[in-house]
């Protein structure tokens, strides 16, 4: 009877163990398919604001050209547009292909999971690497930790530039509708002097 117990309470453990593995694993594929998802959106932004960028980009340098003779000063306002529109172009740009030298360390380049991995090495010797890394448990799971870690560093890298391109863009359009309306209103005062 003794034994029974111990055969019981053996394959309890060995069932809640599976359990765990099978949470942690869950846990991993749902974090990997988070960042990736979150990636995606982050270029998509970054496109959307580098095609509404050049159209008031395109904009500005037609205002200029075509509204300059016009209204005096009116330079300005679309100065100020195309200037905020070219850094946020510069931000956005940046964000879809960001160069971040702090997270090329040694930790990030080991690992075989990581993709620049498949350019240093054989195929024979990625080969055997990511066969080493499935068969131990222990390394499987640092691969695949240091692969979220460098998924959380692109994520967090690539927002930080969209919010500058977001906030220029923003700024832009502001103060060059300020300076717009100042304009004209000056604009207005001075032709009011002179009739």
């Amino acid at each position: 009877m003794h034994k029974n117990s111990q055969i019981f309470e053996s394959g309890n453990k060995m069932k809640e163990e599976k359990k765990k593995k099978i949470k942690t694993d869950v846990i991993l594929k749902e974090t990997s398919g988070n960042y990736v998802r979150l990636i995606g959106d982050a270029d998509r932004k970054a496109r959307i604001m580098l095609v509404v960028n050049s159209l008031f980009l395109t904009l500005s340098v037609t205002l200029i050209s075509k509204i300059i003779g016009n209204i005096p000063h009116s330079w300005l306002f679309a100065s100020v547009l195309m200037v905020s529109n070219v850094i946020s172009l510069f931000f956005s740009i940046q964000s879809i292909k960001p160069e971040f030298n702090q997270a090329k360390n040694e930790e990030t380049e080991s690992n075989i999971l990581h993709y620049k991995k498949c350019n240093d090495l054989t195929l024979d010797e990625y080969r055997a690497q990511i066969q080493s890394t499935i068969t131990d448990d222990t390394q499987k799971m640092d691969a695949f930790i240091k692969e979220l870690y460098f998924y959380g560093r692109l994520l967090n890298i690539k927002y930080k530039l969209l919010k500058i391109a977001y906030y220029f863009f923003l700024w832009g359009i502001v103060l060059a509708v300020l300076t717009y309306i100042f304009i004209l209103i000056m604009f207005n005062q001075q032709t009011e002097t002179y009739s």
